[in-house]
């Protein structure tokens, strides 16, 4: 479903963090990589590993390399601020409430690329959201019953005025 890919062009895209005097859309895909990778390296550093790593398979990230139980008691770790903050990478740290707001983030919008339309933009599921067209049926709306667009349909299309004429004269109420 490419929600991987869909959590780094949100992390990319979607979040501002004040510059300055100003919101800035920064690009933090590579820096909460970055600290999901020093939370974990603490963390087996700490003899807290469940499970042995599997760098064979995932490579050389640390947190890619744990078991999906032991990346989620990493998660609740640096959650639980139970990691150096000194150790994170900008602009997590020191900064304990980035780091929480980040994995609830992480946590929320997995969900919600899951049951998005996200998987059926295909091709264009990388573009910016005013250029991204759906090319199939989501997946996630099979799965939950959903039964898709219906093109010209509106809820509320507005209110209705009525036009009263009283000596000649107009009114709208």
């Amino acid at each position: 479903m490419c929600i991987h890919e869909y959590m780094i062009w949100e992390l990319d895209h979607s979040l501002s963090l004040t510059l300055g005097l100003y919101l800035t859309v920064v690009p933090l895909s590579t820096s909460t990589a970055m600290m999901l990778n020093a939370g974990a390296a603490e963390f087996v550093a700490s003899g807290q590993a469940q499970d042995t790593l599997n760098y064979s398979i995932w490579g050389c990230s640390p947190f890619s390399s744990l078991s999906p139980a032991d990346r989620i008691r990493v998660l609740a770790m640096l959650e639980q601020l139970k990691v150096d903050l000194g150790t994170l990478p900008p602009p997590y740290r020191d900064d304990g409430g980035l780091v929480r707001y980040m994995i609830d983030f992480l946590n929320r919008q997995t969900m919600f690329g899951n049951y998005s339309e996200w998987s059926a933009y295909g091709t264009t599921r990388l573009r910016t959201p005013t250029e991204r067209r759906l090319e199939y049926f989501p997946l996630s709306w099979r799965q939950v019953g959903y039964p898709g667009v219906v093109p010209g349909y509106r809820a509320l299309l507005g209110y209705l005025l009525t036009i009263e004429r009283k000596g000649g004269e107009s009114t709208i109420g």
